[in-house]
């Protein structure tokens, strides 16, 4: 039994690391047929936070929709195949949302121990520490430069006479998502902050109290900012990939991203990856993982959850749910 067990162990790492259609990790490649919006109506609906969005003027939105248009109208392959990074991020608003209500409980005394604190301060270190910690990681070393290199090049619209406004666009567009990723990083280590603190024993129940409502606080305003980056990647950076960077180039670049994460850390995202993608409720989001991740790797995610997702200390993020 031990050996099959290994056996196991090692055909799903195999598959992990060099199945290209495998969305174990944060930036795993997933196929969209040519003409396959990447974005379901469902998705699309319960996208929130247009704040972002919004601080960006209108002509760099428009220049880069009109090239989209553009490409669309002629035909061009339309191909993304970074697929789990939308679903890492949507991994993330649900544990920011997940937290919120952690701490909503706690601070309106409906869990009121020491426990409780204890399971907050674990669900913020899961969330904070390694969900996030593990998404932006790759992006503020890798995926970052990766989108100026491609979408920042005029070279890269060489057929178009407005490609240098195109490419400054562009640019205008990864600088946010770039400060944003920073503005979430800050709140997120002050969530993390307060909730260390709710648990000390030396502060009364009111400063405990304070503590509790500001992580609710914000946990909310950070769900919020994931909630509007990703409605910016969404609009404008998924359809832009697929339009701009080729196939060949979107996996090289895949390879590399899992070379760089450990197969520990691909495991428990998949599982977060999971469940977030069946509790958005859409069906086209299931068929795509289900087909795009292998039989083994889906297998294996409930075993994965028991014994790595939970004593990560995911298992906090439901302390206090009824069942």
């Amino acid at each position: 039994m031990r050996c099959t067990a290994i056996l196991l162990r090692r055909i799903v790492a195999l598959l992990l690391l060099c199945h290209l259609g495998v969305s174990s990790t944060c930036f795993a490649a997933v196929s969209i047929p040519s003409g396959e919006s990447c974005r379901s109506d469902s998705i699309t609906a319960e996208v929130r936070g247009g704040a972002i969005v919004n601080s960006i003027d209108e002509r760099t939105i428009s220049v880069i929709k009109q090239f989209l248009t553009a490409s669309s109208t002629d035909g061009q392959n339309n191909e993304f195949l970074i697929q789990g990074w939308r679903w890492h991020c949507m991994s993330l608003i649900r544990d920011a949302d997940r937290l919120e209500k952690l701490a909503a409980r706690l601070s309106s005394n409906k869990v009121n121990d020491e426990s409780g604190l204890e399971a907050l301060v674990s669900a913020a270190d899961y969330v904070v520490n390694f969900n996030m910690a593990g998404l932006y990681r790759i992006e503020s070393t890798m995926f970052v430069k990766w989108l100026r290199k491609n979408l920042c090049n005029a070279d890269a619209f060489s057929d178009s006479s407005n490609a240098a406004a195109m490419a400054s666009a562009f640019g205008k567009v990864i600088d946010k998502i770039d400060n944003q990723r920073v503005d979430c990083e800050k709140l997120g280590k002050e969530l993390y902050d307060n909730a260390s603190a709710s648990s000390s024993s030396s502060i009364t129940t009111e400063q405990r109290q304070r503590y509790l409502r500001e992580v609710v606080r914000l946990s909310t305003r950070l769900s919020d900012q994931l909630h509007s980056m990703r409605n910016l990647q969404e609009m404008l950076i998924v359809p832009s990939i697929s339009q701009v960077v080729s196939a060949r180039e979107q996996k090289s670049f895949n390879n590399k991203v899992l070379l760089a994460l450990g197969l520990l850390e691909s495991r428990v995202h998949l599982v977060g990856m999971h469940d977030a993608v069946w509790e958005s409720g859409s069906e086209i989001e299931k068929q795509k993982f289900e087909k795009e991740i292998p039989y083994v790797a889906r297998i294996m995610i409930e075993r994965w959850r028991k014994s790595l997702y939970a004593p990560k200390g995911a298992w906090a993020l439901d302390y206090g749910v009824s069942v």
